[in-house]
């Protein structure tokens, strides 16, 4: 399934058996439950979406416990990648904690768009750290939807 958004395609289907939400056009194996598709199109008009109907998939036991520590950010909110490294179980493990957002394999499912930088700012989003970058006027795009500025 591919949405149309003010920061380029999103797709959400099964890719390899594999669900996956990501920015770009990408061919799927299979489409996503219709309770999905319904939940990513009102979190996609504004709507809060508290979460998401599916299961944290399947990634290192670092990872997955961010992506975990993750899922549980409430709309609307941020933390720091040193905040979701001690949530996750390893308070020295903020990098790591930024490399398991980075290879989040399903963006707004797992909202890596809510990790910021200690200082509050915007600092990268799928291993980007250029301002002007597509990818942080998506991580940008995806917070402000959630009424956040930064």
């Amino acid at each position: 399934m591919l949405f149309v958004t003010p920061v380029g395609p999103l797709t959400l289907g099964y890719i390899e058996n594999n669900l996956r939400c990501q920015f770009g056009k990408t061919k799927v194996n299979k489409e996503p439950s219709k309770t999905l598709v319904n939940q990513l199109k009102k979190y996609l008009n504004g709507n809060q979406i508290d979460w998401f109907d599916v299961e944290t998939p399947e990634g290192p036991p670092f990872a997955m416990r961010c992506w975990n520590a993750c899922r549980e950010i409430p709309y609307g909110e941020t933390i720091s990648y040193k905040d979701l490294a001690v949530r996750a179980g390893s308070p020295l493990a903020s990098r790591a904690a930024g490399q398991a957002m980075r290879n989040n394999p399903m963006t707004i499912l797992t909202p890596c768009h809510r990790i910021v930088s200690s200082s509050g700012k915007l600092h990268g989003y799928t291993g980007t750290t250029n301002p002007q970058s597509i990818q942080l006027k998506r991580k940008n795009y995806l917070l402000m939807l959630e009424g956040q500025t930064l």
